[in-house]
């Protein structure tokens, strides 16, 4: 529609309504109430384009979850056969030929007892609702050496263990960081920690890892900077300071938080550039993430502060690709 005029008056192309204007225009003009319109729609567009994207990943979710029922159903029978009460936690000696179903499975001597090295993680005492997971520590006799053989006295060493530390922002990578080896990797989830909190707890954490364990850390999203920045500098020190005993730690940058005003993710960025020159000074690794997660907000779920599924993947993907370069 072209633009009309009648004494003076412009008429929007949308809305058809006159305006009173002093500059001319020859093109299509459109009112200040109809590009608003038109910006909410693009935005609408925006919004139902994310809704679906978020469905896709709730499907991906729920099929991954059944999947993961499927499994576990599966695996509580032994060549088919359905284990009986009796029979859970107990070794069934399956012999060749078994799978058919026409021989008899035998179950192993209730004497012989089997144990792990590591015990299951628990709580911290005292502190039953801040989900600190604490490793147990191993057994004396238990340092991953195999007995000498027949033919002289060669010994296995022991693989090093691998332990990630952190917020409630690495909850969930633990799927992608222990898929590989689940015996040597720990995620050892705090939720709503600061840097302080681990400090106080990283010796427990560390307890049952080994004499030098790989470690990486991702904290620092809860801790305030405004008025005790110097506190947090010293925090980050004593927590570098108690990891020396390791030779091989990583610092997790911290993550952007979409929520956040810009003040704090100014603060954010501040943290983080201390902190890479901090790990330099000291020989820490620090694994960078800005780039990847200042654009990418639908890697966060809906409160804009923890990552969704997608989220966690990719973070947990960086964190084990870092933590395979520092161990070759």
């Amino acid at each position: 529609m072209s633009v009309s005029k009648l004494e003076g008056l412009t008429q929007c192309t949308s809305c058809c309504m006159y305006a009173c204007l002093e500059e001319s225009f020859q093109g299509p003009y459109l009112c200040s109430k109809c590009e608003r319109v038109a910006l909410l729609e693009a935005h609408i567009g925006d919004l139902e384009g994310q809704i679906v994207t978020l469905r896709q990943i709730d499907n991906l979710e729920r099929s991954l979850l059944l999947t993961e029922q499927s499994i576990v159903e599966e695996s509580r029978g032994v060549g088919g056969v359905e284990l009986t009460g009796e029979q859970v936690g107990s070794w069934v000696s399956v012999t060749r030929g078994s799978r058919g179903g026409g021989k008899r499975k035998r179950l192993a001597s209730p004497d012989l007892a089997h144990t792990n090295r590591f015990a299951p993680l628990s709580e911290d005492v005292g502190c039953s609702s801040s989900g600190v997971a604490v490793l147990e520590a191993a057994p004396s006799n238990s340092r991953g050496i195999s007995p000498p053989s027949k033919g002289g006295i060669k010994r296995a060493s022991k693989p090093r263990q691998v332990v990630v530390v952190g917020d409630s922002i690495i909850k969930r990578v633990d799927r992608v960081i222990c898929h590989a080896d689940r015996l040597n990797r720990t995620v050892c989830c705090l939720p709503g920690a600061r840097v302080r909190h681990v400090v106080d707890r990283v010796d427990r954490l560390l307890g049952g890892a080994g004499d030098d364990p790989a470690v990486m850390v991702h904290i620092g999203t809860n801790d305030k900077v405004s008025g005790r920045w110097k506190d947090l500098k010293n925090d980050f020190r004593e927590l570098g300071s108690k990891l020396k005993r390791s030779s091989k730690v990583v610092f997790s940058e911290i993550l952007p938080v979409p929520r956040a005003t810009v003040e704090r993710q100014r603060e954010i960025r501040e943290v983080n550039a201390w902190l890479k020159a901090w790990c330099r000074k000291e020989g820490f690794g620090f694994l960078e993430h800005w780039a990847h997660f200042a654009l990418g907000y639908n890697l966060y779920s809906c409160d804009r502060l923890h990552l969704n599924g997608r989220g966690s993947a990719v973070l947990g993907e960086r964190m084990v690709k870092r933590l395979e370069e520092t161990l070759n």
